[in-house]
């Protein structure tokens, strides 16, 4: 089947001037969106069209010693800005011009404006007044316009004074700044008189701080010094006593190696006797037994006398300080060293002389000489020993012991004396204390009369500084009548209030070309019977499928063409308002076909909730809760969105366009199920029985 040789096409062709009023129907939704908008287009951009009227009153008068006609300034100001077309007018022709609608909004300036402003900064102000007129019923947008217009107008008012007194304030700023200067500089010549007094105060204080620290310092040496002596005083006695006990033990050494001596010469001379038995009784013969643990035990304890009595340390300080006596211990240790080595070789060579004997005598008798000569050489060395602790060890350990009781004796001299020094160095240090103390006061005293003096300076040279940051050049006068900088920036820019309304006109133009068509064409004459449900709606589409294309073309082509709109996606402009018409047409015939004229009716119930429910002029925030509710169940709120976003915003349109198109499907396949229930029915009229053809 042909699409323009379709039975629906034939049954059009045969009713007269139907395919004109199809292409009217066509043009339905370009006439709400094309023509509405035209007409307002840019009616913001035309406010300096709207009229209106000035009358300036003021008189001059003096601001600050200078004459000042602000009125005038102000009259001039707005004619030449240009943003509202301003009228100068006598007061009577204001009144009756904005009554009768000539004028939209009257501007007075009141006779005392100047002088009023001109007692801003007086003991009683008086703020300047400009009078302003409107007459809302000649027009709610134009009110709107006007009152926001002379928002600014007081705004520029208010900015123009603040510059005139801006510039008395920095000029008085700049005027005190100098006296602020010379009461700093007096000021500062005070605490510098303080200073120097303080700085004298804290020299003083520094030596007797000085003098306070050696005194201390002198104490505590004192102490440490005296308790040294009495240290020292009691290692001295020990020194004395272990020098004495040491020459004892020397004494009685000696003494008992001579009676061991003189005890076993007897034996000595028998033994010699009996060589000659000896040799006959070799075998019988056993190493004799020297008893040397008496000389060891002496000398041991010796030695550990003379090590205790040398580490004390008052003692040893003593020996290094006295040379006589460090040479007589010196003598003495290397006597006792030699002893102690004597007496060791001596028992080993008794021990290898009788080993030798032993070993001689067991060879024959030519060994008894050898033994006879063993005994005279240990006879020999134990009178060594002996003389040498008689001659050098008691000497010197006597020596020692005279040298340590005359230091004993010094150093309890010296004991006796420490508690008068000590007593001294106290109250020495007593003193300095209390000096310091006095001098301390002093400095606290002082540092707060400088501190007190310093602050004045400070503070006054504060307020200069702050004072001189104040300048009264002409762009610091214009920066303190207007000190904030507005920066605007927006995500997205509409060039005009057509722009801006025009996602809203086009929805409803599109939705308003449906409805009509609805009411016009009949969805329900055939022109003969079809086999289904589908066949019945696919033959009412050859006619009605070009008809809400063509609105969603022609209409956004007019805007593009006629109105100038600009956006930000045209093709997806074209697609979101195809898809529109299309989920619109199906919604709308839906109805039409289900509910025949009682449809159409619903359909222009919810025309009119979707003007308020869809966001298209003002946002839905602003509305009640009943269109709050509704809002996200109109289908032109989908489509208002989506335009949005192509036209002025370029964001994503992928929820919007699957509304719009499952909306359009749903609708449609719906329709199919009523034309098969009408078929099944029969409930289905001809051209041969239609009123209207």
């Amino acid at each position: 089947m042909k699409f323009w040789k379709s039975t629906e096409w034939q049954r059009v062709r045969k009713i007269r001037g139907l395919p004109l009023l199809l292409i009217g129907i066509a043009l339905i939704p370009s006439l709400y969106a094309v023509i509405f908008l035209s007409s307002l287009w840019d009616a913001y951009g035309n406010v300096n069209k709207l009229p209106v009227a000035i009358v300036n009153q003021d008189r001059a008068a003096k601001i600050n010693g200078k004459t000042q006609h602000l009125g005038n300034n102000l009259t001039k100001n707005l004619v030449d800005g240009k943003q509202l077309k301003i009228i100068k007018t006598t007061k009577s022709q204001a009144a009756s011009g904005l009554k009768s609608g000539k004028y939209y909004m009257t501007i007075t300036i009141p006779s005392d404006f100047t002088e009023n402003s001109g007692t801003l900064l007086s003991s009683s102000p008086v703020q300047p007044e400009i009078k302003i007129a409107h007459n809302t019923g000649q027009g709610f947008i134009a009110e709107k316009m006007t009152t926001s217009a002379a928002e600014k107008l007081q705004t520029k008012v208010s900015q123009s004074l603040q510059k005139v007194y801006s510039q008395t304030l920095v000029t008085a700023a700049t005027a005190s700044k100098d006296g602020f200067n010379t009461g700093s500089e007096g000021a500062s010549q005070l605490s510098s008189g303080i200073s120097q007094l303080q700085d004298g105060t804290k020299q003083l204080q520094t030596g007797t701080t000085a003098l306070q620290s050696g005194s201390a310092q002198l104490v505590t040496g004192l102490s440490q010094y005296t308790s040294g002596v009495s240290s020292a005083n009691s290692g001295s006695a020990q020194l004395v006593a272990g020098a004495q006990q040491l020459a004892t033990q020397l004494q009685k050494v000696s003494d008992e190696i001579n009676a061991k001596q003189q005890a076993k010469a007897s034996d000595l001379a028998k033994l010699d006797a009996g060589l000659t038995e000896l040799t006959q009784g070799l075998e019988n013969i056993n190493a004799p037994s020297i008893d040397s643990s008496s000389l060891e035990n002496g000398l041991k304890q010796i030695n550990e006398n003379m090590t205790i009595l040398l580490s004390d340390p008052t003692i040893a300080q003593r020996v290094d300080s006295d040379q006589s006596l460090k040479l007589a211990v010196k003598k003495i240790s290397e006597g006792m060293k030699q002893t102690t080595s004597s007496s060791l070789q001596l028992k080993q060579s008794i021990l290898d002389q009788v080993k030798s004997l032993k070993s001689s005598l067991s060879q024959g008798s030519g060994a008894v000489e050898q033994a006879q000569q063993a005994i005279k050489t240990l006879n020999a060395s134990l009178t060594e020993v002996s003389n040498g602790i008689a001659t050098q060890a008691v000497p010197g350990a006597q020596q020692l012991a005279q040298g340590a009781s005359q230091l004993n004796a010094g150093l309890s001299q010296l004991n006796a004396n420490s508690g008068t020094l000590n007593q001294g160095a106290s109250q020495l240090n007593s003193g300095t204390t209390q000096l310091l103390e006095g001098e301390n006061q002093a400095i606290v005293a002082l540092g707060q009369a400088n501190t007190g003096a310093q602050t004045l300076s400070q503070k006054l040279a504060d307020g200069a500084v702050k004072l001189s940051s104040i300048h009264n050049q002409k762009s610091n006068v214009t920066a303190l009548s207007k000190p904030v900088k507005k920066d605007n920036s927006d995500l997205s820019k509409v060039a005009n209030n057509g722009t801006g309304m025009a996602p809203y006109m086009m929805s409803v133009g599109l939705f308003v070309g449906m409805v009509a068509f609805s009411a016009i064409f009949d969805f329900m004459t055939v022109g003969k019977k079809p086999k289904n449900g589908f066949l019945w709606w696919a033959d009412k589409q050859t006619v009605n499928a070009p008809v809400w294309i063509a609105q969603a073309l022609l209409m956004t082509a007019l805007l593009f063409i006629v109105d100038g709109m600009q956006t930000q996606k045209p093709v997806m402009t074209f697609v979101v308002a195809l898809v529109a018409s299309f989920a619109f047409n199906q919604f709308v015939i839906l109805f039409n076909v289900a509910f025949g004229k009682l449809g159409s009716g619903i359909m222009l119930i919810l025309m009119v909730l979707q003007l308020s429910a869809s966001a298209g002029t003002y946002p839905i925030e602003l509305s009640n809760g009943f269109f709050n509710a509704i809002h996200p169940w109109m289908p032109m709120t989908y489509s208002v969105h989506a335009l949005r976003e192509t036209i002025s915003i370029g964001g994503s349109v992928a929820l919007d366009l699957t509304v719009l198109l499952s909306l359009g499907i749903v609708s449609m396949i719906l329709t199919w199920g009523v034309y098969q229930m009408k078929l099944k029915h029969n409930q289905l009229s001809f051209p041969q029985s239609s009123a209207a053809e």
